[in-house]
């Protein structure tokens, strides 16, 4: 988990359960990696990489044809990430989204895990992230819980996020829309919460701005 918060999240990464997943946690990522179809030759951004968890699972599915870059806001789960001895096909960072320079129209995924509430602010965000999708490249936002427990750990967290809240399916169908993306597609169970979209061709959004579910 990270944040463009910074120092609350150099605090957190001292809990080793950010480290490694659990065995439930690996279940549902496992359920999730078949949906995102990410495959051997991909570019993939991970946002908010947290201690790498993740990481390790795109590397595998990217393959050294592919590349993943990953950052985190926080220098302490960096580091931790670091550690991993990663492949040399993923390359880290330690950044906010805003100041990482990305090349436009690049990679076919962003995967977003258990981070989009603290990318604020999110409308920025979210447009910044969807430029640097290639044309149908797909936009993943994943939760290993769902969006009610999410938004009440964060209210009940350190005072950095109590207003880091993930938005429910119609004002995130808008925000995704707003930012050039479509083929919307939000799922919000019990036990998770993963959303998807795609990014539209530029003249598919410009002639159609509303970008139909």
């Amino acid at each position: 988990m990270s944040t463009d918060s910074g120092g609350c999240f150099d605090t957190l990464a001292a809990d080793t359960r950010w480290r490694i997943f659990t065995v439930e946690e690996r279940r549902k990522v496992d359920a999730f990696v078949r949906r995102w179809k990410i495959k051997p030759g991909d570019r993939v951004l991970e946002p908010g990489c947290g201690a790498g968890r993740l990481t390790e699972v795109l590397a595998a599915l990217t393959g050294p044809a592919g590349s993943v870059v990953a950052f985190d806001a926080s220098p302490e789960f960096m580091r931790l990430t670091a550690q991993r001895a990663l492949p040399p096909h993923v390359s880290l960072h330690t950044a906010r989204v805003d100041a990482l320079p990305l090349p436009p129209a690049f990679f076919d995924h962003v995967v977003c895990f258990n981070v989009f509430p603290h990318l604020t602010p999110l409308p920025e965000t979210t447009r910044r992230l969807t430029a640097v999708l290639r044309p149908r490249g797909v936009f993943w936002i994943a939760h290993t819980r769902s969006q009610t427990f999410v938004n009440a750990v964060h209210r009940e967290g350190p005072p950095e996020i109590h207003e880091h809240i993930l938005p429910g399916p119609e004002e995130l169908t808008r925000l995704l829309r707003d930012a050039g993306l479509g083929e919307i597609e939000i799922e919000d169970d019990a036990g998770f919460f993963l959303a998807h979209a795609v990014r539209l061709a530029p003249e598919v959004a410009s002639v159609h701005p509303g970008n139909h579910v």
